[in-house]
């Protein structure tokens, strides 16, 4: 019997893999930020929001970039809205719900509808906590948002509550101490996955990487290397 090996990763590391990600793959660039933060919100709590995100974005993804229609509904007690997420990915929709929820004073009630991957919202219930709202999440193809007024329970553990100030919910203040563990091998397809978002290399950048040199008296030293063959990518 094999057994598959794991890789802990830190929240740094993370991060700039699941950002070049998603630029990769046509994310709007202002969107970006925030669903990358879900994204490693979601995987800290034990969720599989880097497998979720390895399938890529999908069209409606790259259409929308998380926007959503939102329409209220009469209710006997506080508001109610219903969120149409028109086929687009959990991690992507998150952040405009978790606004939305948070838009309006406790308590909210927030429908999503027709959203891919719904359990990854679940991600939401510990973020809210810095709020000082309790937030809640049911359902399955149709997710329910509720929020009430209320403070979230605090961990225990005190190395997590001296974090909460800083990393806002209790499963990034673990993932700052013991990291993240994912399998290998999905860590590394998304790795190599990433590097399509970094610009290909050519004479033209490796002219110019590296230090510019300055003379004493502050001016740019000439380009030495104009008068260098540089081998084009790929050849010796």
């Amino acid at each position: 019997m094999t057994t598959s090996l794991s890789i802990t990763l830190s929240i740094r590391e993370t991060r700039l893999v699941v950002e070049r990600l998603l630029q990769a793959d046509g994310l709007a660039p202002g969107a970006v930020p925030a669903v990358r933060d879900f994204v490693i919100l979601a995987q800290a709590a034990g969720l599989p929001a880097l497998e979720v995100l390895e399938s890529g974005l999908s069209e409606r993804d790259r259409e929308l970039h998380g926007a959503l229609r939102t329409v209220p509904v009469p209710a006997a007690e506080g508001t109610v809205l219903v969120a149409d997420c028109a086929g687009q990915s959990s991690y992507v929709v998150a952040p405009g719900l978790f606004d939305l929820a948070l838009a309006t004073p406790a308590p909210v009630t927030v429908r999503a509808r027709d959203v891919e991957a719904p359990d990854l919202l679940a991600a939401l219930e510990p973020q809210a906590g810095a709020h000082g709202v309790r937030l809640t999440v049911t359902g399955g193809g149709s997710v329910t948002i509720t929020t009430e007024r209320g403070s979230a329970p605090r961990p225990d553990d005190e190395r997590l509550r001296r974090l909460l100030p800083v990393t806002g919910s209790a499963p990034m203040a673990r993932a700052v101490i013991e990291g993240m563990t994912v399998p290998s091998e999905l860590w590394w397809r998304l790795f190599h996955s990433s590097a399509r978002a970094l610009s290909e290399e050519s004479v033209t950048s490796l002219k110019h990487a590296g230090a510019t040199p300055v003379s004493d008296t502050g001016d740019i030293e000439p380009d030495l290397t104009d008068d260098i063959d540089f081998a084009g990518p790929g050849r010796t």
